[in-house]
């Protein structure tokens, strides 16, 4: 044997040491788990029995009536099809097919014998020695329920007769959890269903989520709002989504004629992962093909066989395959493997899934609040807008009523500036005359137009003229003008010599010269009368636009005023909207503080057994007998880092 090699024998011990090592790996955190477990309540570790020993499954199924769920959960519990019409009817309460006897948290479980077993609360059980019993009892218990006078503290457990299960399975049996779907009548069904949740979910070793495979809402975030089935997209190894009437679909129909043979399972796993994904985004771990069951069963399948015979030959055997994959899935749930990925599941890795929804919910609050703050700004700034213009348009309508007629004529005549004019001295002459004539004229247009209301020595309505313009100045004094003097200078023009020859009273010169001043005193009068009259109809057309503006400005006003109006049923319902996320929010919080604090209770016992298992190898090493056990002991303690960082990730036995 060559230097450093080891003996057969040896080499045998060191692969027997190492295979020890391997299966010890885990040990730790399953004393963890034991411990987690040994502190809950008597009822709760009654479902979880023991670890050490295949137990019996117990399984959550949350769906809505009328989709086939009663008929699968016994399906699944290993009811007999023959006995099938028999359960379903007394499992109804007197009820109509598709409804079930209350909308309470229902527990199925195998009788120990052939009687019929009812408990509620913490009474004892009651046992029924026939259907017609137990059936009225359920009934009994939906009055008493829907009346109010019994309020259940947890889950209804009913116990079916032995003799309906399958012989072959009935040491492998199945616990059902049935989790009402359906919107509750009240807020307090509503918190029995998820006070039952926040109990027995993270306990349950798989969780079914059923529904109708031509309406998939049931998986929509409004469709699951119970606690640990909410965030079921963050622990999908504890998920099965079933889908019962997967196969009455026409298009699902012609899918299967289309394919000879018969129909191959993943084939139409895949079509209802792709129908899923068309309204709800999946993740790869979430859209792994074994998570996914379109079924079909129940009487209507039955009938089926006889309606469409090839149909059912073609589809049966993949049903048969997928309900076994299913059985299994819920029979290798119960190993201490499986459970142990339960518990990291439930309490360490959905903790952490929620501390992320949380941020999510915090940013979907700010965001509201964004928007409603943004609202309720454009909305203010409406109804400002609105009253301010409102204040205008009261402040110029009452201005309106103080602008009447009589008060803008008193205002005119008595406030008027006309210039007054002084032609010059005609020096005794025809010329003389003719240009002091031209002289007025000009100087009498120049008055005209620049005549305007004396708003200084006015009281109450200078703004009012202030405004006031008047267009075409100097139009029609020419006129006026030109008739004022022609007489006039009719008169002078007829005289054959420029000189007078005399300028004394009663000469020709002193009737000119009286009669020039009564030319210009006249056409004076006439003038200023004329732009009186159009600054006065100058007024009223600009009362009269006034009057337009504060039309326009009341339908401004009014515009403002319905934007703000319409903006104050918006921002109701973005405070409801937000005060129910709040709310909503709220009671996310406090329901993730205690899964938050079950949460570092078993993360702790986990850290605590890690350390102790640490200290243990270290011991273990220390006290070696030769250097070979010493290395492989090391070797093991450093592998354990890598499989608690696994464990608190995913337990993944291939990866550890």
């Amino acid at each position: 044997m060559s230097r450093g090699s080891l003996a057969p024998a040896q080499a045998s011990g060191v692969r027997a040491a190492w295979a020890q090592h391997d299966q010890e790996r885990l040990d730790w955190a399953f004393r963890a788990y034991t411990r987690f477990a040994e502190s809950l309540s008597p009822e709760i570790r009654d479902r979880l029995a023991s670890k050490d020993q295949q137990a019996e499954a117990y399984v959550v199924v949350f769906g809505k009536t009328q989709v086939g769920k009663t008929t699968l959960l016994m399906e699944l519990m290993g009811v007999l099809a023959t006995h099938m019409p028999r359960v379903a009817r007394v499992l109804r309460g007197g009820r109509a097919a598709g409804q079930s006897a209350t909308a309470t948290t229902m527990e199925y479980r195998r009788s120990p014998d052939q009687r019929w077993g009812l408990k509620v609360n913490d009474t004892a059980t009651a046992w029924y020695g026939d259907d017609q019993a137990m059936e009225a009892e359920l009934g009994r218990l939906r009055t008493a329920m829907e009346m109010r006078q019994l309020v259940a503290h947890g889950p209804c457990v009913v116990f079916v007769p032995l003799e309906c299960f399958d012989a072959d399975v009935a040491q492998s049996g199945v616990r059902m959890l049935d989790l009402p779907g359906d919107k509750p009548a009240n807020a307090a069904e509503q918190e029995h269903v998820h006070a039952m949740a926040r109990k027995y979910v993270p306990l349950a070793d798989l969780i079914l989520l059923v529904g109708r495979g031509d309406d998939l809402s049931f998986l929509q975030g409004g469709g699951l709002t119970l606690p640990g089935i909410e965030d079921w997209q963050s622990a999908p190894r504890r998920f099965r989504i079933v889908t019962t009437y997967s196969f009455t679909a026409q298009s699902v129909r012609d899918m299967v004629r289309e394919h000879a043979g018969e129909a191959e399972v993943p084939l139409y796993r895949r079509r209802l992962v792709e129908q899923i994904e068309r309204s709800i985004p999946l993740s790869e771990d979430v859209k792994r093909a074994a998570n996914f069951f379109p079924l079909e069963f129940g009487q209507s399948w039955l009938d089926a066989r006889e309606a469409e015979p090839l149909l059912y030959a073609r589809v049966q055997p993949m049903m048969l395959t997928l309900k076994q994959q299913l059985l299994s899935d819920i029979q290798a749930s119960t190993t201490p493997l499986a459970r142990l990925r339960v518990a990291v599941d439930a309490h360490v890795v959905i903790a952490r899934v929620k501390e992320k929804r949380q941020e999510v919910l915090r940013g979907e609050s700010e965001a509201l609040q964004a928007v409603l703050g943004r609202a309720q700004h454009e909305q203010g700034q409406a109804q400002l807008a609105a009253e301010n213009i409102g204040k205008q348009c009261a402040s110029l309508a009452q201005a309106q009523e103080a602008l009447t007629d009589e008060v803008l004529s008193k205002d005119i005549a008595r406030h008027f500036v006309f210039a007054t004019t002084a032609p010059g001295d005609p020096y005794e002459s025809v010329d003389g005359f003719k240009a002091v004539i031209r002289r007025a004229k000009s100087s009498l247009r120049q008055a005209f137009v620049s005549s305007h209301p004396d708003t200084a020595r006015m009281s109450g309505t200078q703004l009012f003229w202030r405004r006031v313009e008047l267009k075409d100045g100097a139009s029609g004094s020419d006129d006026i003008l030109d008739d004022a003097f022609s007489s006039f200078l009719s008169t002078l023009n007829a005289y054959w010599v420029d000189k007078y020859w005399s300028t004394g009273e009663g000469s020709d010169y002193a009737r000119d010269l009286r009669t020039f001043k009564r030319c210009i005193d006249e056409v004076q009068t006439e003038l200023k009368a004329l732009a009186r009259k159009r600054w006065l109809a100058a007024a009223h057309a600009w009362r009269e636009h006034l009057l337009e503006e504060l039309e326009e400005q009341r339908y401004k006003r009014d515009d403002f005023q319905r934007l703000a109006d319409g903006g104050i049923a918006p921002i109701k319902l973005l405070e409801e909207k937000l005060a129910q996320h709040t709310q909503a929010r709220e009671l996310f919080e406090q329901r993730m503080e205690n899964d938050l604090v079950e949460s570092r209770r078993f993360a702790s016992l986990l850290d605590a057994e890690y350390v102790a298992e640490l200290e243990q190898r270290r011991q273990a090493i220390c006290t070696a007998g030769n250097r070979v056990t010493g290395f492989l002991g090391l070797l093991a303690a450093v592998r354990l880092a890598d499989v608690r960082k696994q464990v608190l990730l995913h337990i993944e036995p291939s990866a550890i």
